[in-house]
């Protein structure tokens, strides 16, 4: 930023790059009466030297300036702090502005008042007060460094005038070094606050782009671990899925103490399909076939997965085997009544073989022995002629057990 643009009042440091958030904590910084309490009680310390040093009159009237801008900037921060901010921050930032100027011609209207016609000592306080405000006004010029640079105008000139007219002339190229050098340190100022606005919007941005790369990566990930237990044909669970649900399941029946189901499904004939019909006709039927499997199976953590070819297993938790005897039988059904007549040559409806085993509540049974009977029974589903459902029933050799302490059947 140029040092004569910086000369605008109302220009307000980064207001196009700085984030809403940090405009508004901007606004409520410049609206802080601390610095201008600290001010008003150096005055009136120097206007009481005045008074006790004879010039009574400059130090009341000097003390009485800056206690009413002291008032009105009092009044302004509790305006602000009582009301929000809203989307009106250029109406805050010209009420500031209005303010601000005020106390910076009463400051130089007091420094100007204790300067003429009092004593050496009242003076030498005076100046001293005098540039510690106007090196607290620079500090604050990053924010909005006209207003800073006009206040700094207002006391320089009017205690210039007010030292000339003492004869005083010393302090005249005093003033105007001292005002050169906080220029300088103002123009550093505001060149260090753009260049951390620009880092922050950078940070920010990068910040951004991080966020949604890592949400796009988690998306991915996700995607890729169910794409990793999906079976890309049918869209159901695949065998590595299978495997790792139905050993969270058997550890579920056993701990709760609750029956669980498994099924082995076959299409029958299916390698006849494929030959009469081709691979392209026998995956789409499986597609079909795939749904309407999956429709009949509503029990709560069950499973739906492709074992492999044209077989399927489901897993039935919570389900004995009279429960898990009516599922199978409405998937047989289900199955039998869905029509294949949107594939070429019209193929004629499938049918499925089911064999079914039901592990009861308190009965120990592994996933490879539950998958042996499954497969006997499905076996015997076959020998018997298909389409049909057969449950496993050679059990003698796993005996219930009792169920544990706290476990309510």
């Amino acid at each position: 930023m140029r040092f004569l643009d910086m000369w605008n009042p109302f220009t307000f440091v980064g207001f196009d790059i700085a984030s809403k958030r940090q405009i508004e904590e901007t606004v409520r910084e410049l609206y802080n009466s601390k610095p201008h309490v600290a001010a008003t009680l150096g005055f009136a310390l120097a206007g009481l030297s005045a008074a006790m040093s004879g010039a009574m009159w400059n130090g009341i009237a000097a003390t009485l300036v800056v206690l009413t801008c002291l008032l009105f900037r009092l009044g302004m921060e509790q305006f602000l702090i009582t009301r929000s901010m809203g989307e009106l921050v250029q109406k805050w930032i010209r009420l500031f502005v209005f303010g601000s100027l005020l106390s910076g011609f009463g400051w130089g209207l007091s420094g100007a008042l204790l300067l003429y016609g009092t004593s050496a000592q009242t003076q030498a306080l005076t100046m001293a007060i005098a540039c510690a405000i106007m090196h607290g006004a620079a500090g604050r010029a990053y924010m909005m460094p006209g207003t800073a640079l006009i206040n700094i105008t207002f006391i320089i000139g009017q205690m210039s005038i007010a030292a000339y007219l003492g004869g005083n002339y010393i302090y005249i190229p005093a003033f105007f070094l001292y005002f050169a050098f906080l220029a300088s340190f103002i123009l550093q100022m505001v060149s260090n606050r753009l260049c951390q606005l620009h880092a922050e919007q950078t940070a920010d941005r990068l910040y951004q782009e991080i966020t949604e790369k890592n949400e796009l990566l988690r998306i991915a990930n996700e995607t890729l671990a169910t794409k990793a237990h999906e079976d890309p044909l049918t869209g159901l669970a695949n065998r590595r899925k299978f495997d790792l649900v139905i050993a969270e399941r058997l550890a579920e029946a056993s701990q709760k103490w609750s029956a669980i189901s498994l099924m082995i499904i076959d299409v029958d004939h299916f390698k006849l399909f494929n030959d009469t019909y081709g691979h392209q006709s026998g995956d789409e039927c499986l597609q079909h076939l795939t749904r309407a499997i999956s429709a009949t199976i509503s029990t709560p953590g069950s499973l739906v997965a492709r074992y492999g070819g044209e077989e399927f297993v489901v897993i039935l938790p919570g389900q004995d085997g009279a429960e898990a005897r009516v599922t199978a039988e409405n998937t047989r059904i289900a199955v039998r009544f869905t029509s294949l007549d949107m594939l070429p040559n019209t193929p004629p409806r499938q049918t499925i073989s089911i064999g079914l085993v039901s592990c009861e509540a308190g009965s120990l049974m592994t996933r490879d022995a539950m998958l042996t009977a499954a497969d006997a029974a499905l076996y015997e589903a076959k020998k018997q002629g298909r389409n049909r459902v057969c449950v496993y029933s050679d059990m003698s050799q796993e005996q219930p057990q009792s169920p544990p302490a706290g476990v309510q059947l």
